[in-house]
């Protein structure tokens, strides 16, 4: 289908980013230092890229693309959510914590305090 989509002219491209930054669908990616657009049905036809292009590389075209995807849009934002909330510092995933039970006396004896704790990271509820 003919639609309007943007061209990015490599020439131009500084290889900022800030169009990357700027495009809200991830349509535009980073390559080798340039700005590449990635896949065409990311691409909605706004422009929100535009503004963020300090050499004017970016421009519109009407040219045979796929039709803007929505639904592949929202699907790709929620993997990328998905993702981002289980990598990271390995300290703040959730855990569940299995402890033995002791019948022994050990921890009486010795002044030991014995673990309650059951669950990480913990939240605090303060009840007054």
């Amino acid at each position: 289908m003919q639609r309007k989509i943007i061209h990015i002219d490599e020439e131009k491209c500084n290889g900022c980013g800030a169009c990357a930054a700027a495009c809200h669908e991830g349509a535009i990616a980073m390559v080798n230092n340039k700005a590449k657009l990635m896949r065409d049905d990311y691409c909605d036809g706004l422009g929100d890229c535009l503004p963020g292009c300090p050499t004017g590389a970016i421009t519109f075209e009407v040219r045979e693309a796929a039709a803007y995807d929505a639904g592949a849009v929202a699907a790709s934002k929620q993997a990328q959510q998905m993702s981002a909330n289980t990598c990271g510092c390995p300290g703040t995933q959730a855990k569940n914590i299995q402890h033995e039970e002791c019948d022994c006396g050990c921890h009486e004896e010795k002044f030991e305090p014995v673990s309650r704790l059951n669950q990480w990271p913990v939240q605090i509820n303060w009840c007054q």
